[in-house]
């Protein structure tokens, strides 16, 4: 479909956006999907492959990832999903990694250059032509009920291709805090002045910080706290990072 402007909607774009929008959180696809998503993109005028707000990407790191990115100050990326709205990265994939999981969740912030934009999917959505177009061809769109039809413009998505991502991109750390119960009765002793506080003095404060129960358990942090908690860990991350550099080098020199 062209618009007004000359601008074409064919169906190898429609496709792209949509199989985009399907799969671009399975790892395995994700660099294929994103190929296909910038060659198909690769002809549309600036206004849909720009975008000059701060923008945002949950992932969750293992160990080995917040090692490269806490102790070497970079990250690899990728062709990769952000969005302009920071609730919507904070509730990405379940919002913070689960404890089980032993990852760390991080929201990343960037200010995209015009040459690390894909595509701008919200400015797409926003434009009555791009959604008519999907609306007639949404039967011969492949999977369309999962990929386009499912999301549509609800994440505020935005796709970059950027090389890498250091420790001053971090807008946001998620984890878990102690249960509430017991964070109210570890309290109770600096409450009471007292170690040997009584369950009935526990009781009574927990009914006093009910009100504040939601506080507890999965939390991004702020990013003020975040700065913090990066201080506080940066020094002893490159020590760390230093040191598995010397035993993989230990490694690398005696299997030679």
């Amino acid at each position: 479909m062209a618009t007004d402007l000359g601008v074409t909607f064919d169906l190898p774009l429609l496709q792209a956006v949509s199989d985009w929008q399907r799969g671009h959180s399975d790892r395995a696809r994700s660099n294929q999907l994103g190929q296909a998503l910038k060659k198909a993109c690769a002809h549309l005028p600036i206004q849909y492959r720009s975008g000059h707000l701060v923008c945002y990407r949950r992932v969750s790191l293992d160990k080995q990832g917040v090692m490269k990115l806490l102790g070497a100050d970079s990250l690899k990326e990728k062709i990769s999903s952000w969005t302009f709205n920071t609730e919507v990265a904070k509730g990405m994939k379940g919002g913070v990694p689960f404890p089980a999981s032993n990852d760390l969740g991080v929201i990343f912030q960037t200010t995209p250059n015009p040459q690390n934009i894909i595509v701008n999917i919200r400015a797409l959505y926003l434009d009555a032509d791009f959604r008519d177009a999907l609306f007639q061809n949404e039967k011969r769109i492949k999977n369309y009920d999962l990929g386009a039809g499912r999301y549509w413009d609800g994440e505020d998505e935005i796709v970059l291709e950027i090389d890498t991502v250091t420790q001053s991109n971090i807008y946001s750390l998620g984890g878990y805090s102690s249960p509430f119960d017991e964070l109210v009765a570890k309290a109770a002793q600096s409450y009471y002045g007292r170690v040997d506080v009584t369950p009935e003095q526990v009781e009574a404060l927990l009914v006093k910080a009910e009100p504040l129960r939601g506080i507890a358990g999965p939390r991004w942090l702020s990013e003020d706290a975040t700065k913090r908690v990066l201080r506080n860990i940066e020094p002893h991350a490159k020590a760390l990072y230093k040191i598995k550099l010397a035993q993989d080098k230990a490694k690398a020199d005696n299997s030679a």
